[in-house]
């Protein structure tokens, strides 16, 4: 039993020993004792992904019947009243699912981390509570909210829990972006950070101290994972409250200037594009970079009342340039729901969106005939580059 595991870690270091070559070639990670974590990790059988996320999802339950428990002890108290004390015990449940976080980690148990997330959103729910519900007014307290969910994405060591307060993040900044009325930065601020955590993300831990560097890659992970998702809901929000009329800023009508929100959208595709095009040594100025600058613009062009075409589009490339299959997966369902919701929208002639949606689809299908052909059928990455493939 003990020779058949020791073969099997054996063998699973032998398929990791290109990936930790390539780490070590940038100073990602320590050369020394790389062995013995890979053994300790091999030997500790952390549980498959689906069973961390069904426990993910028992903590979010059990939260909330611990919120719910909790709050009526508060209620009949008197506590629940009072601004501070519920800061005081949302900042004691939060430190107390921290701690239980880190002890998870070290044990690699599903059942603490779960646990711990019970415990962790229930003290983020009276914090926000308390923000919310205070006397402190908006915006300060949406600011608050913002800072205080940045700090338990870097803080928490669960990656999990670190994708929904990233996201919980992102969806203050995109409040506080409506709220000082700069609502068309948002498409192309998402994307930017989505582009730049997922294609840039072991460039940018490159700057972080070497103890720190492997928890700096797995937040940012999570804040590109987190702006994905924001990015796709936002892209929709805005068509979406206009056609409803729900869109109330404040008392004023509904202002939105879909060319500039388009034109940063477009400008942060470009962007994208040329960080991909960098790892096969590709000038944006080529043949090849220019046709594909061609095409984000024409579908920007095209899409200026529809982003979510460009958005989703944008994701689903970023997704296969660096194999992430989840990512890839959420973009493509993503985009069929977006398509089956904008074509049946009565403003326009069905006939005209069949039409419209079909020319957009041969002209990109012909340029991508155009482009593996003429200029990316002998073209691969260099070794310096594939780390940015790596998950």
């Amino acid at each position: 039993m003990n020779d058949e595991l020791n073969n099997d870690i054996n063998h699973n270091h032998n398929q990791q020993q290109p990936e930790i070559l390539l780490l070590q070639q940038q100073g990602l990670i320590d050369a020394q004792n790389v062995n013995d974590k890979l053994l300790n990790n091999a030997a500790a059988a952390p549980s498959p992904w689906f069973i961390s996320l069904l426990f993910g999802f028992s903590g979010v339950f059990a939260s909330l019947f611990f919120i719910g428990f909790l709050t009526l002890i508060l209620d009949n108290t008197g506590l629940l009243d009072s601004t501070l004390a519920l800061f005081i015990i949302g900042a004691i449940l939060s430190i107390s699912g921290g701690f239980l976080f880190y002890n998870a980690r070290l044990r690699h148990s599903a059942f603490w981390d779960s646990l711990a997330f019970a415990i962790t959103l229930a003290g983020q729910g009276y914090i926000a509570y308390a923000l919310l519900a205070s006397e402190i007014t908006e915006p300060l307290n949406i600011m608050l909210l913002l800072l205080v969910q940045l700090l338990m994405t870097v803080v928490i060591p669960n990656f999990i829990y670190r994708l929904l307060s990233a996201t919980l993040a992102l969806s203050c900044l995109f409040y506080l972006l409506n709220y000082y009325h700069l609502s068309e930065a948002s498409l192309g601020l998402l994307a930017l950070i989505t582009s730049v955590t997922h294609l840039q993300r072991y460039r940018l831990a490159a700057f972080i101290p070497h103890k720190w560097r492997m928890n700096a890659l797995e937040i940012i992970n999570a804040i590109g994972y987190a702006s994905a998702y924001v990015l796709l809901s936002v892209s929709v929000y805005f068509i979406a409250a206009e056609y409803g009329n729900s869109f109330d800023s404040y008392g004023e009508a509904f202002s939105y200037n879909y060319y500039l929100a388009q034109g940063l959208l477009t400008l942060a595709s470009l962007y994208a594009a040329y960080l991909i095009l960098k790892r096969y040594h590709i000038k944006l100025s080529s043949a090849a970079g220019l046709l594909i600058s061609a095409a984000i613009i024409i579908l920007g062009v095209v899409s200026i009342y529809v982003s979510g075409l460009l958005a989703t589009s944008l994701i689903i490339i970023i997704a296969t340039a660096n194999s992430q299959r989840v990512l890839l997966g959420l973009a493509i369902i993503a985009l069929v729901g977006y398509i089956f919701w904008y074509y049946y929208q009565l403003d326009t002639s069905l006939l005209v969106k069949s039409a419209s949606m079909l020319v957009i689809a041969i002209a990109l299908l012909l340029l991508r005939w155009l482009l593996i052909k003429g200029y990316f059928a002998h073209i691969k990455p260099s070794a310096n580059d594939n780390q940015e493939r790596l998950s």
